[in-house]
């Protein structure tokens, strides 16, 4: 005679162990997922850290040029490439007032600055104004 035997059926086990292999897979897609977002999230914000650094090396090119047209260059900061373009948006002089104070007539010009960003495959693209006389 055979006693009450305990325990989980063949199916039971499968079936456990395929619940188990779901879940699994959906958690290492979850995380995988979330460490792609934070590796684009740290690319994102090195870039946009360094664009003020970038900026003021453009500000002060465009400044110390002694031609007024389209400005534009490239070079590297850190493991970030980046190319610039400053195009003329208005050109202007300023009220009497400020030219009788600064004892001198002088002109000042507004420029649309593009500058784009690389590091690697991500890429970002920024925009702003500059004046300079």
């Amino acid at each position: 005679m055979r006693g009450n035997q305990r325990g989980f059926t063949l199916l039971e086990v499968l079936l456990a162990g395929f619940i188990l292999f779901l879940v699994l897979t959906s958690m290492t897609l979850v995380y995988r997922g979330a460490l792609l977002s934070s590796a684009k999230a740290e690319a994102s914000l090195v870039m946009t850290a360094a664009v003020p650094s970038i900026r003021i090396l453009i500000t002060e090119s465009i400044r110390q040029s002694s031609h007024i047209s389209d400005h534009g260059g490239s070079g590297s900061f850190g493991n970030l490439d980046y190319q610039w373009v400053a195009t003329l948006a208005y050109e202007g002089q300023p009220s009497i007032i400020a030219q009788e104070d600064a004892r001198t007539k002088f002109r000042y010009y507004l420029w649309d600055i593009d500058i784009n960003l690389s590091q690697g495959n991500a890429r970002r693209n920024y925009q702003f104004r500059e004046i300079s006389w």
